[in-house]
């Protein structure tokens, strides 16, 4: 593992070096689970990326980043409640892995807002990135939803206290001695897992590492040069690699791979960069090549059922001859076979034999319309022989590119080289291209529409009554905002206030209640009522049709249905 509690404490120094009484000006979603943050400290510009990966969570600085994917939810949200904040402070949660960033918000109004603090957890598949108000540790929104179904130690829900994962008991590296260690590992045959499990911030790569070197320095001199490097004076950033096989990034060398051939860098966040890159080009390699693979496989079992079906079709035109015999026999005979015979058999002038051959005939045709149709039968028969042989030989011809395309996959290793094969395979018509249906791309796809209003409130909107059940069961907290068109069917409307604000802004409740009337029956009048009251007075009573609430402290605003621009939509 790469990114442990040593390296996080190297990058949580370099971070809190340069971006300490900085201002976050642009948060960018790079994929589903990565987002990057761009920094202003004084004239310097910098970024630093926060990764919830299932395999490569990390955090570190970066260069200027090539543009992201399309926005999230959760990285609108991140932008609204952070952007033009300033970092106050970036520090490791003990020797978790769990990085904290504190950031003190801006506002115009006269009242300071409190700080608020994004909270990342790298922890395998269980990685998340938490933003909570650091005043209460209340949770303001989370990039993955954990509740009581998912984890039985901890809730991790937007209003839920935020609570560090379960803690284990282990003992701090800085405060044992030799006596102390001694005791602990008494026996010569320590093994590594006995290491990691007592001493806290030892990952299993730092702990077999001290095992590594104890063979020359024994276990507790091993211990101290290891710990050694915790210290930020010592380290000596590089990534390690087996050929072209990148092994780990680490802020020390490390013993345990002698035959690695060690890459040094001047800092840990570019070490990792660097490791991170090789592995995410091996990875997309990997992937490339195995998409041309599948696309191979599939084209090739295309052409075998092909060729099966020239096969029997050639087989049926091989009959062309006898096709012929047919209509000679019954031309010389047709003094012998009356109409309305069904079959009639034969002496085959054409067999060394002379055999008997029984000869089907169409009852209602005469004898010599029946050998003309033999005839017929067989002029096509000959036909299609020629054309299936012809598209026999041209299936040979694909079946040999296609061998070829398979050599020189197996021999390519660069993305370049596979990214010019993807380019042929679909000029052959073996892959296709990748466009995007305008259906499917429909406003935010998902059970809610969603808006941002004026005033950086995020709001939901249910498509369907199903959709508005989901969103009161399940999204709405007691201090959102809750809206419906009075007595009216439609959609209800919910105003997040994740931060349990006393009151609404009256343009957000505007921009909301013409939503309400937007998408409601009565959507094309000039004025709508729109009821308001929060969501802890809205109850579906137990049997209730869906949809059907009821609600009570409401208010009415009288709106023409509207919906944001697109600028404040990230229901796009």
């Amino acid at each position: 593992m790469s990114f442990d509690s040593l390296t996080l404490n190297h990058v949580t120094a370099e971070m809190s070096h340069l971006l300490i009484g900085g201002t976050i000006r642009h948060i960018e979603q790079v994929n589903p689970s990565t987002f990057n943050f761009k920094v202003v400290q004084s004239t310097q510009t910098h970024w630093f990326m926060l990764s919830a990966h299932a395999v490569h969570a990390r955090a570190h600085l970066i260069q200027k980043p090539s543009p992201g994917q399309k926005q999230s939810y959760f990285a609108d949200f991140l932008s609204t409640h952070l952007k033009h904040g300033n970092i106050v402070d970036i520090e490791q949660i003990g020797w978790d892995r769990i990085l904290k960033v504190t950031i003190q918000p801006v506002s115009d109004e006269p009242v300071i807002p409190p700080c608020k603090a994004i909270i990342t957890e790298f922890m395998g598949r269980h990685s998340n990135i938490i933003l909570i108000d650091a005043t209460d540790n209340r949770i303001l929104e989370c990039w993955k939803h954990i509740d009581d179904t998912m984890s039985r130690y901890r809730e991790v829900l937007p209003g839920e206290t935020y609570d560090l994962p379960p803690q284990q008991d282990k003992i701090c590296p800085f405060t044992m001695d030799q006596t102390t260690f001694s005791e602990l590992f008494p026996s010569p045959e320590t093994t590594w897992k006995s290491l990691f499990s007592k001493i806290d911030g030892l990952s299993p790569m730092i702990a077999k590492e001290i095992i590594a070197r104890a063979d020359n320095s024994g276990l507790w001199g091993a211990y101290q040069q290891v710990i050694a490097y915790f210290d930020t004076e010592n380290i000596k950033p590089q990534v390690l690699m087996d050929g072209d096989e990148p092994l780990t990034a680490s802020p020390m060398p490390l013993e345990q791979f002698p035959d690695s051939v060690s890459q040094s860098h001047d800092t840990m966040s570019e070490a990792l960069k660097a490791y991170y890159d090789a592995i995410t080009l091996k990875e997309n390699i990997a992937s490339e090549k195995h998409k041309l693979n599948q696309a191979l496989e599939k084209q090739k079992k295309l052409h075998q059922r092909k060729e099966r079906g020239l096969q029997k079709d050639l087989e049926r035109a091989e009959k062309a001859e006898d096709y012929r015999i047919y209509g000679e026999l019954l031309l010389a005979n047709l003094h012998n076979i009356t109409r309305g015979q069904k079959q009639v058999e034969l002496q085959n002038y054409y067999s060394p034999e002379l055999d008997t051959l029984t000869i089907l005939l169409d009852p209602e045709l005469t004898p010599s319309d029946n050998a003309q149709t033999y005839f017929k039968k067989y002029t096509k028969a000959k036909r299609g022989f020629s054309q299936i042989q012809q598209l026999i030989a041209a299936l040979e011809a694909e079946q040999k590119i296609l061998s070829r395309y398979e050599i020189k996959l197996e021999s390519s290793n660069t993305l370049e080289s596979l990214q010019k094969f993807s380019t042929e395979f679909v000029e052959n018509g073996y892959l296709k291209t990748q466009q995007k249906n305008k259906k499917q791309q429909d406003i935010n796809e998902g059970p809610f529409r969603k808006y941002i209003s004026k005033n950086g409130f995020h709001m939901y909107v249910g498509r369907n009554s199903e959709s508005n059940d989901l969103l009161l069961r399940q999204i709405a907290k007691p201090r959102d905002m809750w809206l419906h068109a009075k007595q009216i069917h439609g959609s209800h409307v919910i105003i997040r206030n994740p931060e349990n604000k006393p009151d609404i802004p009256m343009p957000t409740l505007l921009q909301a209640a013409q939503l309400a009337a937007y998408y409601s029956k009565a959507h094309h009048s000039s004025f709508v009522p729109v009821d308001y009251t929060w969501a802890r007075y809205v109850v579906k009573r137990k049997g209730n049709v869906a949809g059907y609430v009821h609600y009570t402290r409401e208010k009415t605003l009288y709106v023409e249905p509207a919906v944001p621009s697109t600028k404040n939509s990230i229901d796009k």
